[in-house]
């Protein structure tokens, strides 16, 4: 028992139950096309309508969970999430029709939020110092990261010829995740119900202007990044005439090279490379790799290696959430904080898939190319934040890192 309550398996559970959040908008995207021929659905912003609306729900209530975790502890609200992630899971699987499935899918998202959420907040909680960079620098690879189990199992769903097996194989791997968080993650201690203020933290959120500029940030990396997810194996596919399962399949490696991007971040900044030449770095490769996928066909694998290697460029742009506890006013808002950066990333990812999808069904790569560019240019907000750096001491440090201890003991849960 005492190793299920280690510092590794908390930060492990945590961030699992954050990427099955972020699967309530990924484990659709391979099911879309069984998905739209069971339900005979011809519009095309209907399809995108299907992968992207749990995460138009936490473009909506990110805010508002950041709230619902400072006030009733981030351990409660993880598991509250991931229960009514379950629920809307069931309830996917259980429908009928496409009005009755979008009824599920917004039950996914309240779920997504509350999880998301939580999980960033607890994450900063039970961690300090360099390995505090380094775990929001994993935090980051959340989202590409939810897109690893699709791709790998692509073309499951049809040996059990329905696309509702991967909704089935989501929920139970929820459940079991949330059962584990529920052995190991620890509640927050009276000293820390009384550091959090039930309005002050959430005003102060509101009213500074650096939480906007890295959430507008990530959301316009996420609108690159999930429109290409979403679109890139289709649009592999019909240029090369490959198979799309073998395309997906390809993509997993994309997926990994993002991870390893976000947190090369982490290690980066912790070695003193200023977060500037990072970003800068991560958005001239991501540009160039763009360009090439959509306005060249030099072959099947040069395009798989440059999807690679945008991922990875985008990969060093999201690992910035390792400068997330820098923008947060006090330590007292830091759930709302997280909530706010969130509900503006989200905001990307709901857009992402709905324009993207809608480009791919036009066979126009310049308007994909003209809005990865787009994306990027609109990443250039955070400018300010990453000239702070991680060693910036924001209202949060100040507050939190003192009564710390030792700055490098991973895990130390105050």
């Amino acid at each position: 028992m005492a190793a299920i309550k280690s510092t590794f398996v908390r930060i492990f559970v945590v961030y699992a139950l954050g990427v099955m959040a972020a699967m309530t908008v990924s484990e659709a995207v391979t099911e879309l096309g069984s998905i739209a021929k069971e339900f005979h659905l011809m519009d095309h912003g209907k399809v995108g309508v299907i992968m992207s609306l749990p995460s138009l729900m936490v473009a909506l209530g990110a805010l508002l969970a950041g709230y619902a975790v400072d006030r009733l502890g981030d351990r409660v609200v993880l598991l509250c999430g991931a229960v009514i992630i379950v629920a809307g899971d069931l309830y996917v699987i259980a429908s009928p029709s496409y009005s009755s499935l979008l009824a599920g899918r917004v039950v996914t998202g309240v779920g997504y939020v509350l999880t998301a959420v939580a999980a960033v907040t607890l994450l900063i909680r039970i961690t300090t110092g360099k390995q505090r960079t380094m775990v929001m620098a994993l935090w980051s690879t959340f989202v590409p990261a939810s897109f690893l189990l699709p791709f790998i199992s692509a073309g499951l769903a049809e040996h059990f010829q329905t696309w509702r097996a991967a909704f089935v194989g989501h929920s139970l791997l929820t459940l079991g995740l949330a059962f584990l968080a529920m052995l190991s993650i620890p509640r927050r201690t009276p000293e820390e119900k009384t550091q959090f203020s039930r309005t002050r933290g959430l005003s102060a959120v509101l009213k500074s202007p650096l939480p906007y500029l890295l959430g507008i940030s990530f959301g316009a990396d996420a609108f690159i990044q999930t429109g290409m997810i979403s679109t890139l194996t289709p649009w592999l596919a019909k240029t090369y005439g490959v198979p799309a399962v073998e395309v997906a399949h390809w993509n997993v490696g994309a997926m990994i090279a993002n991870a390893i991007g976000c947190l090369m971040v982490g290690a980066f900044l912790n070695r003193g490379i200023k977060a500037t030449v990072i970003a800068s770095a991560g958005i001239l490769l991501a540009v160039l790799s763009a360009l090439f996928i959509y306005l060249t066909a030099v072959g099947f694998l040069f395009s798989i290696a440059a999807s690679w290697l945008f991922m990875f460029s985008s990969g060093l742009l999201v690992g910035m959430w390792a400068l997330a506890p820098i923008v947060a006013p006090s330590r007292e808002s830091m759930g709302a904080t997280s909530g706010l950066i969130t509900q503006l990333t989200l905001v990307g990812v709901f857009l992402g898939p709905l324009l993207f999808i809608n480009a791919l069904h036009a066979d126009d790569a310049n308007q994909m190319a003209l809005m990865v560019i787009i994306g990027l240019a609109i990443c250039l907000v955070a400018i300010p934040i990453w000239r702070r750096g991680p060693n910036h001491q924001s209202g949060s440090q100040h507050v939190g890192e003192g009564s710390a201890g030792s700055g490098d003991k991973l895990g130390t849960v105050r």
